[in-house]
């Protein structure tokens, strides 16, 4: 199903307190039968009565694009939360199941550091627990439906290696529908890394506490995990779901000499495939037809090759010259040949993956990172870290050139990028480690807070950002 994404773009509090030139008007009696499609005229009276109101959020140009008339237009978020002049980005302010991360309940409790100036008044404590006890039960609609809870497209799963949690994006709204909190153990760090999808589960691994965790995508609940996966990196699994193969994560300060090959099925350690040399085993590339596996071994400037069929490593491996610190890669879909990110070097490098011989080096921004590639294998697209952009290389024939580099304001330290199956978007996480990317709403106690880019890949423009929590690294989109 091919959906726009909506609303171009996160957060933008609504609440009866919020934004200069909102004056409290109430409105006639909600109807009592449909509460706007809230779940009670309780709820109803706060959002509808009080808020959407004239110059503020309802009409056709509603305050930063955010309209609380009804359920489904507050659920759908806002479109219009300015960051500099003639740039906006939008998203969700309201986040099923989990009150402290909902922005509405953030301006409600006095936790915004930095709202714009507005007119408002205090909601008293009945109303807060009405919004507060509402959210914590689904935010449900007048059907006591719990939004985004059966998608009519596909999700999009984010790893948030600093907030500990998992963001789960509706890839019809384009917003925040769930937040997964995966961090059980106060007194320890999981630092959630990569995150991979198949059937009814997602997978994710943890690299601060060594863990692979499979998680049922219905209700977001935790199915198994395998504990002892060290420093657990990137996930590839192979096209029936029964196996997972796991890396090491690239922000590993000690070096590995093997991976994990993992039963889905009843997660258990199928085999630790262990290699001479000791280093940085970060990135992966499945090629089912041929059953192979390729592991790029950064530091040492090695690419391994995996028989699939037995596990064992072969002979034949790409052995190169140069100190290219190969990160990630990504096999063509005919498998004929082998992209790889070289971080020391900024470029993308094409290797033959018969020969093993490399074909063409492409000169990208710096620290470029993942790697998607378009359904029909025209299309080569890297994240550039340093450059804070898309690259995009277009192959024709048998050859490769840079065609564009897709940028945006808020687009800041690009890492993980994923492509939709229909090859419509593409999705990037923005780590902003560094801060640039300053949120127009900022939270207490929060730290830098990172951001999707949501890119169509027909326009390779920018069409949406939305804010998720603190270090995005690892991203997958649904392939339903």
């Amino acid at each position: 199903m091919k959906v726009f994404p909506k609303n171009i773009l996160v957060l933008i509090p609504f609440s009866t307190f919020v934004f200069a030139s909102c004056t409290l008007v109430e409105h006639d009696d909600v109807n009592k039968e449909t509460n706007y499609g809230y779940q009670t005229e309780a709820v109803a009276n706060i959002l509808n009565k009080t808020c959407a109101v004239s110059g503020c959020h309802s009409g056709s140009n509603p305050s930063n694009g955010l309209t609380t008339e009804n359920h489904l237009d507050i659920m759908s978020g806002s479109s219009k939360r300015p960051y500099q002049s003639n740039v906006f980005y939008g998203g969700d302010v309201v986040i099923p199941y989990n009150v402290e991360k909902s922005l509405i309940m953030q301006f409600v409790k006095d936790k915004v550091e930095s709202p714009t100036s507005y007119n408002h008044k205090i909601l008293s404590s009945g109303q807060i627990s009405t919004l507060s006890n509402w959210i914590g039960s689904g935010a449900k609609n007048n059907k006591g439906e719990v939004p985004f809870e059966n998608p009519s497209n596909y999700r999009v799963y984010v790893c948030n290696s600093e907030s500990e949690n998992i963001s789960t994006i509706d890839g019809t709204q384009n917003v925040v529908s769930h937040i997964t909190n995966l961090h059980k153990d106060t007194t320890l760090e999981d630092s959630p890394y990569w995150v991979a999808e198949y059937g009814a589960y997602y997978y994710v691994t943890l690299s601060a506490s060594n863990k692979f965790v499979k998680i049922r995508k219905s209700d977001n609940s935790v199915v198994a995990s395998i504990s002892n996966i060290t420093n657990a990196g990137i996930i590839k699994i192979n096209s029936n779901g029964t196996r997972a193969y796991i890396s090491t994560a690239s922000t590993t300060t000690t070096t590995n000499n093997a991976i994990y090959v993992i039963n889905t099925n009843d997660m258990t350690v199928h085999k630790k495939i262990t290699f001479l040399l000791s280093g940085l085993l970060h990135g992966l590339a499945l090629d089912e037809n041929r059953k192979l596996l390729y592991v790029a071994d950064a530091n040492n400037n090695i690419i391994y090759i995996i028989n699939t069929q037995n596990n064992t490593v072969i002979n034949a491996r790409f052995s190169l010259n140069t100190n290219f610190h190969p990160l990630f890669l990504e096999v063509s879909n005919d498998g004929n040949y082998l992209y790889a990110s070289a971080k020391n070097t900024n470029e993308l490098l094409v290797l033959n993956a018969g020969s093993q011989a490399l074909v063409k080096r492409i000169p990208l921004l710096s620290n470029p990172m993942g790697i998607a590639i378009s359904k029909l294998g025209n299309k080569i697209y890297i994240s550039s870290n340093g450059g804070n952009a898309i690259e995009v290389v277009t192959k024709t024939n048998n050859f490769w050139s840079k065609t564009n580099t897709i940028s945006h304001p808020t687009m800041n330290m690009p890492f993980g990028i994923d492509i939709t199956k229909d090859n419509e978007y593409l999705y990037v996480t923005n780590q902003n480690l560094n801060g640039k990317f300053i949120p127009t709403y900022r939270v207490k106690d929060e730290k830098n807070i990172s951001t999707i880019s949501i890119i169509s890949t027909s326009s390779e423009t920018v069409i949406k950002v939305i804010e998720v929590e603190e270090e995005a690294a690892g991203i997958v989109v649904e392939k339903l």
